[in-house]
């Protein structure tokens, strides 16, 4: 063949550039599809294998001289060296710039391999990066490096129709989610939504959108008259996008704010491109506290344009392209802007929000319109107030808000806890169990639906002792539980189902668990509250724990924790208590020792009989204090 490439690359400098900078395959795969832009392709096909990559655009590829002087020559500055913002054909805003992304392939792989056919003359040119050679001339301190020529073929005119360039990522170190991949590659370009002549798939379908318009409420698109006229830079409306000027550059923005709280990190908070690229992952501009509406900002996501900070005199872009310079005199005017700009739509959210849970607490009063109708005005505004507060306990279903409105009424119209009502319609933070204990305390409630329910409960959990007693752990004792925290600790009613580890959990427990008969057919519980996970682990009924059992139970609820910090992405990131459920009648020294130590890592272990007892006595506990509130109630005393 006879053909000779080298890369030409400073010491050491590939192991920074590559393989400590880009460790996400997303990163890298940016890279190359701005390449692919660069070269004036309308289409980029990536292709997600077992352990390798592969992007293949149909751009103007590169002749045998291109590769050597502007693929594998860094530091290349393209704009610089063209004169020349825009690319060769398409005239497209020209992304690279640093001439350093072409090696973000190393972060994930082991080996890259080039195959480009130029548009101009034909030329095929194939050549294979493999780090373990070029980390090995590293050590020479040489900063030449001979680069493999897998094929070289010379110009053909008939061979220009297959123009383009296919870069093969191997020995990719890194698991790849399909999905996810699909969906943060969304996030990072802005190029197929804004250009008709640019497409992106992965293994043969489209991205998805990077900014959904199923939210409950989309800026500039939901603007009001009134709300347009604050902002006195607005110039327009185009697309979807607002259009504003900061310091005479443009700036184009969408924000959107989700009707439940963003659960993904990489979609809550704004999200900054240059020239349609990804220059700054979602941020609040660096805000901190202070602002209406702030408890909007779980709720908002949102993109901005803004290309001048990618141009010669500003280059406010980090090398890896996921943070701008905030600290220049002109960052700084953009995170002034920026903070301006989230302040002033989370409180159009907020307004907005507002007027829109009134809306539906109106609804949901209307069943006692007539009712509230017949009272005065001024009593008629303090008693509809207490229904809003009852209507607005997300968690409560339509049976027992019915029944709470209703006692509240029948109250009024006897002329009973007159004062208690308006006392509770002045209050500004009342939950729902602070509401329900003074009605309840004040018998608004009727005692006797509370004594029945608590009864139910308490049959409920006898239910669940006999199912233990005989042997049996049913889906239905799983639901009751998940549904009723309570029954192992009376703290945790803020806990509820967790599904997104389940996967995890399985994993864990098919190593460590299921060989033990102890565990065979056992029940998992996964509870959630905030990033906190609780894991509860029942021991069949009958089988006494033993050391072997204590111990396969810790390895377990390590192999969890170890998983959970390595997620960084996963909201449940901390495993805090564990709970194992078991029949404990050995009383040996060497059990005890072990329960004690494992109790210093957050494992506790209870009996079904504690956990049965302990259960019925808050209720029983409760029913007491029925009984001697009421004691005229024959009812209540027969419950």
């Amino acid at each position: 063949m006879g053909k000779e490439l080298k890369l030409i690359i400073q010491p050491k400098v590939i192991d920074h550039l590559g393989i400590k900078m880009y460790q996400k395959a997303v990163d890298v795969v940016s890279e190359f599809v701005a390449n692919a832009w660069d070269a004036d392709t309308e289409l980029v096909e990536i292709q997600i294998g077992s352990n390798s990559i592969t992007i293949k655009d149909f751009g103007n590829g590169m002749t045998y001289e291109q590769c050597q002087k502007s693929f594998l020559t860094v530091g290349r500055d393209r704009r610089k060296d063209t004169g020349k913002e825009t690319s060769d054909e398409k005239d497209r805003p020209v992304l690279g710039r640093k001439g350093i992304g072409k090696f973000a392939g190393f972060g994930i792989a082991s080996k890259v391999t080039v195959r480009t056919i130029s548009k101009s003359n034909g030329e095929l040119s194939s050549f294979e990066m493999d780090i373990n050679s070029i980390l090995e001339h590293d050590a020479s301190e040489s900063a030449e490096k001979p680069i493999k020529v897998v094929e070289y073929k010379e110009e053909s005119e008939s061979r220009k129709a297959e123009h383009g360039t296919t870069v093969i990522l191997d020995e990719v170190n890194t698991d790849i989610n399909l999905e996810e991949f699909r969906a943060d590659l969304a996030r990072r370009f802005l190029l197929a939504q804004v250009y008709d002549d640019f497409e992106i798939k992965v293994n043969d379908s489209e991205l998805p959108e990077s900014f959904s318009d199923e939210m409950e409420f989309i800026f500039p698109r939901d603007f009001t008259d009134e709300e347009k006229n604050k902002i006195p830079t607005l110039e327009g409306i185009e697309n979807g996008w607002a259009i504003e000027k900061l310091d005479g550059h443009e700036v184009r923005w969408r924000v959107g704010f989700f009707e439940d709280t963003i659960q993904v990190e990489e979609l809550r908070g704004i999200s900054i491109f240059a020239r349609g690229k990804l220059a700054q992952k979602p941020f609040f501009f660096e805000l901190s506290g202070g602002i209406s509406g702030q408890h909007g900002l779980e709720y908002m996501t949102g993109q901005m344009r803004m290309d001048f900070i990618d141009d010669a005199e500003h280059d406010l872009i980090s090398t890896e392209r996921q943070r701008i310079n905030l600290q220049s005199e002109l960052g700084k005017r953009v995170r002034s802007w920026g903070i301006d700009r989230i302040k002033l739509l989370s409180s159009f959210w907020k307004a907005r929000r507002s007027k829109k849970r009134l809306q539906e607490l109106e609804d949901r009063i209307s069943g006692f319109r007539e009712r509230l109708e017949v009272l005065p005005a001024s009593e008629r505004k303090t008693v509809k107030t207490v229904l809003k507060k009852i209507a607005s306990f997300p968690r409560l279903g339509q049976a027992r808000y019915k029944e709470w409105c209703n006692d509240v009424l029948t109250s009024w119209e006897k002329g009973r806890l007159k004062n208690l009502i308006t006392e509770i319609s002045e209050t500004e933070e009342l939950d729902e169990q602070k509401l329900l204990d003074v009605l309840s305390e004040s018998g608004v409630l009727t005692a006797l639906n509370i004594a029945e329910s608590i009864k139910t409960k308490i049959v409920t959990v006898g239910e669940l002792n006999q199912r233990v007693k005989s042997g049996q752990l049913e889906n239905a004792v799983r639901d009751f539980i998940y549904d009723n925290p309570w029954l192992i600790q009376p703290k945790w009613e803020t806990f509820r189902k967790e599904r997104s580890v389940i996967n995890l959990i399985h994993d864990a427990g098919t190593k460590n668990l299921d060989q033990e008969e102890a565990f065979s057919g056992r029940v998992d519980l996964a509870l959630s509250s905030g990033s906190n996970l609780l894991l509860v682990e029942f021991m069949r009924p009958g089988l006494e724990l033993d050391r072997s059992h204590l111990d396969r139970i810790n390895w377990y609820v390590g192999d969890i924790r170890n998983s959970l910090e390595r997620e960084t992405g996963n909201p449940i990131n901390t495993l805090e208590t564990a709970y194992v459920i078991a029949d404990n009648k050995k009383d040996t020294e060497s059990i005890s020792r072990r329960v004690t130590q494992l109790k210093e890592d957050g494992i506790f272990v209870m009996t079904w009989r504690t956990l049965i007892e302990q259960a019925i006595k808050q209720w029983e506990d409760h029913l007491e204090l029925l009984k001697d509130r009421f004691p005229d109630d024959k009812r209540i005393q027969e419950l």
